[in-house]
């Protein structure tokens, strides 16, 4: 443990034993800030963390697309996801998400990339969409509030133009692509009206790392966030 302890602090040195995005990357930054928000009860925007009843990150999360006989894709790693869920971390780590639900989203988390901008067979279908689509589509048939924000740097979101990239009339009309690729029958299955009517009540935004740290009350939380940050910038060259 001591030695372990020891590598870890050289991080922070110039010459650290391992590359510092290991730790210090939008992954853990986002992990950071989500735990200490429920910890605090902190609201967020459409995000009142006090009613958040459980929180993950890297899970799984099907799409109406993973069964499909052509162009079928895989399961998603949702960056972060909160809500009332469960994960089985012993399985697969899929995300089943209750149907007594009350809320559910996804956080995408980014540094200093992009979001992706579309996948093998489908460029326009971007990551946005595609998390959309698999937030609509685990809650079809659920009476709850669900969210997908992206947060990253300020300067980030401006530089990439993420506000753009996640127009809710846009994505839902990448969906809409994506689906018209298959059978009648295909889209009865997979309830693609539904799945689109339930991506309409999505709340969208972007929130950047900065306003974010801002909800923080708590001095010691603050100070260590806002550290972890300062080195998650340095280290990614932000």
């Amino acid at each position: 443990m001591k030695n372990l302890l020891e590598i870890i602090k050289t991080l922070d040195s110039n010459e650290p034993n391992i590359n510092p995005t290991e730790i210090y990357n939008e992954g853990w930054m986002t992990r950071l800030l989500v735990y200490e928000s429920i910890i605090e009860k902190i609201k967020l925007r459409d995000i009142d963390f006090k009613s958040i009843a459980y929180w993950t990150s890297e899970a799984l999360i099907s799409s109406p697309f993973v069964k499909a006989n052509k162009y079928r894709e895989g399961y998603t790693h949702a960056d972060m996801a909160l809500g009332d869920f469960s994960v089985d971390f012993n399985e697969r780590g899929e995300i089943k998400i209750s149907k007594s639900a009350k809320v559910f989203g996804i956080i995408e988390a980014k540094m200093g990339s992009n979001l992706s901008s579309g996948t093998t067979h489908f460029k326009d279908y971007n990551q946005a969409s595609r998390n959309l689509a698999c937030i609509a589509y685990n809650t079809r048939n659920i009476k709850c509030e669900i969210f997908f924000y992206v947060v990253a740097p300020e300067k980030k979101l401006i530089e990439h133009e993420i506000k753009r990239q996640i127009d809710l009339k846009t994505m839902l009309d990448q969906i809409s692509f994506r689906f018209k690729e298959y059978s009648e029958e295909f889209k009865k299955e997979q309830q693609m009206d539904l799945i689109i009517s339930k991506a309409r009540q999505c709340k969208v935004q972007t929130i950047s790392y900065e306003e974010w740290l801002e909800k923080f009350t708590d001095i010691n939380t603050r100070k260590f966030l806002d550290e972890f940050y300062k080195k998650a910038k340095k280290w990614n060259r932000i």
